[in-house]
């Protein structure tokens, strides 16, 4: 399994002045690279290394994905924060993941980093430095690259089986709930990612926070790693997307919500929209509309392709490469399980959770995913 670091740093030797992000700034594939080399420069330069943990809660996706990629890059984990978490929740992550680094775009933050037990540096992006260190000003260093060369191939690598990213997707029992995946898992979620609606000259329009794990691994880094174009629209607005779904060959995932709010404009391109729903304890109906949907939940990473008429019959979908399903006992009826490269490692910190959420049979680990009521019937069932 190739990290995702090693198949962007050769994606960029053969894009180098392609758009990898596109908007009002256009980032190049080199200057991304150079910006991430920096990046991880700067966190060497601060004794910030191999494992340590950089909590990364941002809203600007320039600003994010170099850090996410540099963070990579240096052989540290990041972490990702949704942005309606409180003060008290982000302490709790910090805390939890032990992170010694913490890239925020919040004012105030100095609250979070007096409640934080291990963080030792603080990068502010369009906000009051404070405490912390403009990005800007951190990225002024020469890189980890030996050479003195921003295209050098310089990474901290990483086993598959080591952490690649702690996403934080919500709460259980009202505390913050955080998802580790490998190094191997994010380069098959990317992999899978460049498959999905994939147009001729492959283009991601992001409508979705890039703190959801099933937007940043198979949306956005699915595209970059596959030579295509990431277009941020990080306020959602259905009329701007809307337009651009009809006068741009592009593609975007959206949530339910989304797309329905998309029908009250208009039917928007069916070819280009993907309707992630998230797995559940039943197959409802999904709302009307000629949009492919995808099934899969953080957990699993995205399972199952649904097309319109899956949803018109109440089926789940055929499972994406790669994917196996099966049925397992539950309270009433048998609950779909899934094994495959993209499932996730474990939860943070909730030993019991995970032992609930992951079973192992025959020697392979299945992930439950709450789907209790299936219409497939080549699933089998232990």
């Amino acid at each position: 399994m190739s990290n995702i670091l090693t198949i962007l740093q050769r994606i960029v030797m053969e894009n180098k002045s392609r758009t990898a992000i596109d908007g009002e700034s256009p980032v190049t594939y080199s200057t991304l690279w150079s910006r991430t080399d920096a990046f991880a420069g700067g966190l060497q330069d601060r004794d910030i290394t191999a494992g340590d943990a950089v909590a990364i809660g941002v809203s600007n996706p320039r600003a994010f994905l170099v850090a996410l990629y540099g963070t990579l890059r240096n052989g540290c984990i990041p972490v990702t924060v949704p942005s309606e978490y409180s003060t008290r929740d982000i302490v709790s992550v910090l805390d939890a993941t032990g992170a010694t680094a913490y890239v925020t775009d919040e004012t105030p933050f100095l609250s979070i980093l007096h409640g934080a037990d291990d963080v030792r540096l603080a990068i502010t992006v369009d906000c009051d430095a404070q405490m912390g260190v403009e990005l800007s000003t951190f990225l002024e260093n020469d890189g980890i690259n030996s050479a003195g060369s921003r295209t050098g191939i310089d990474i901290v690598s990483q086993s598959d089986t080591d952490p690649g990213l702690i996403a934080y997707v919500g709460y259980e029992d009202r505390e913050p709930l955080g998802i580790v995946y490998t190094h191997a898992t994010l380069a098959a979620a990317a992999e899978r990612g460049g498959s999905h609606l994939e147009p001729d000259e492959p283009t991601h329009l992001g409508v979705l926070p890039l703190s959801n794990p099933l937007e940043l691994l198979y949306g956005v880094t699915g595209t970059i790693l596959d030579g295509g174009t990431y277009v941020p629209h990080i306020s959602w607005d259905p009329e701007t997307v809307r337009s651009i779904l009809y006068t741009e060959r592009i593609r975007t995932f959206v949530t339910p919500r989304q797309y329905e709010t998309l029908l009250s404009f208009d039917t928007p391109a069916e070819d280009a929209v993907a309707v992630i729903e998230p797995t559940s304890s039943s197959l409802e109906s999904a709302v009307d509309g000629a949009a492919t949907r995808v099934r899969g939940r953080p957990e699993t990473g995205l399972t199952h392709v649904r097309t319109p008429d899956d949803a018109d019959a109440n089926r789940l979908g055929n499972p994406l490469p790669g994917i196996e399903t099966r049925l397992i006992e539950g309270p009433s009826s048998g609950e779909l399980a899934v094994a495959g490269p993209t499932t996730m490692d474990g939860y943070v910190d909730r030993p019991t959770l995970t032992e609930d959420r992951i079973r192992t049979i025959d020697g392979q680990r299945w992930v439950r995913t709450g789907l209790t009521e299936c219409e497939r019937t080549d699933i089998e069932s232990v």
